[in-house]
């Protein structure tokens, strides 16, 4: 059950990171079982590697600075929007999508506006 501490939502008895870890497996292991079925399952093999990439390199990045964090969103999210507009003949448009919403991920969990606020108090 998460429980509110300070304005920060904390999960009990399990880390983010391993949540994370176990999301992204569960959207691998759907897609690898849609494709043995016969269906489509890339997109969720898609949201499976995206969801381990983002939360890689956020948790590589925030342990080190948040600004470092905030810049790897920002060219996260702007190569998935290059490769939305552009990357339509190279890449299937799932995977725009997915580094665009990885970027969006690493973005709004970079702790960039609480930097901001406590060099802003000093």
């Amino acid at each position: 059950m998460p429980v509110k501490i300070d304005g920060l939502i904390q999960m009990k008895g399990l880390k983010k990171q391993h949540f994370l870890l176990i999301l992204g497996g569960i959207f691998l292991l759907a897609g690898v079982a849609m494709n043995m079925t016969g269906k489509d399952g890339f997109p969720f093999i898609y949201f499976g590697i995206g969801t381990w990439f983002a939360s890689a390199i956020f948790y590589g990045t925030v342990a080190v600075r948040q600004v470092v964090a905030f810049l790897i969103g920002l060219i996260v999210l702007h190569t998935g929007v290059l490769l939305i507009i552009k990357g339509e003949l190279i890449y299937p448009t799932e995977f725009g999508f997915i580094t665009f919403v990885c970027g969006i991920f690493i973005l709004l969990n970079s702790g960039f506006s609480e930097y901001m606020k406590g060099r802003k108090n000093k």
